[in-house]
């Protein structure tokens, strides 16, 4: 179950932040983009301590 939590969580976190990218891009602002890049790695991060931690718990 909190294999499936990380899963979609870390799923909406690149998915949100690909879309703000993607607007920022055909916007013509680079603020945008830095931030829907910057989502997507913080997702990236969580998703990676959350599994980190949840091998250790087991």
């Amino acid at each position: 179950m909190e294999n499936a939590k990380i899963a979609v969580i870390f799923g909406i976190s690149l998915f949100l932040g690909a879309a703000i990218q993607v607007t920022g891009f055909l916007m013509h602002n680079s603020i945008l983009s830095i931030s829907g890049a910057i989502i997507m790695v913080c997702g990236l991060c969580w998703m990676f301590f959350q599994v980190i931690r949840a091998k250790t718990r087991k």
